[in-house]
């Protein structure tokens, strides 16, 4: 299994205060003074081991904290500003979409008057046509 970080940390801390409290306990079933002494003193370690190990896991809880919450921030400006060239990109592209519109009328409207000149007849009729054609 492929470990991505997140279980490393955690590993660490429970590996490190599993063996300071192993140690702890050891030097004290050896160290010369009575049992209540040394159950005393084992309370204590027991007691200050998990201070330490409450105090570092708030310590991890508050960094994990700000760390997400600075990628939230980071991924809002990203998708801000990918929305903002979209809609530079849509508008740049509706207008060349109208100006495209705009020269295929214009086109347009050339060809029916070259057609209707060329064709005998028609060029009364063409008239009205070219000038309903400009309108649209």
């Amino acid at each position: 299994m492929s470990n991505n970080g997140q279980n490393n940390g955690l590993g660490m801390i429970f590996a490190f205060f599993t063996g300071f409290m192993a140690g702890a306990v050891i030097s004290l079933l050896y160290a010369p003074s009575s049992g209540k002494e040394t159950r005393q003193k084992i309370r204590d370690k027991s007691v200050e081991a998990k201070d330490r190990t409450v105090e570092l896991a708030q310590q991890t809880s508050e960094s994990a904290r700000r760390n997400a919450q600075n990628l939230m921030e980071q991924g809002k400006e990203n998708v801000q500003g990918i929305v903002d060239s979209s809609k530079e990109r849509l508008q740049e592209a509706g207008e060349q979409v109208k100006g495209a519109v705009e020269t295929g009328r214009k086109v347009s409207a050339d060809v029916r008057t070259k057609i209707a000149g060329s064709i005998p007849g028609v060029g009364g009729a063409d008239e009205s046509d070219t000038e309903a054609a400009e309108e649209a």
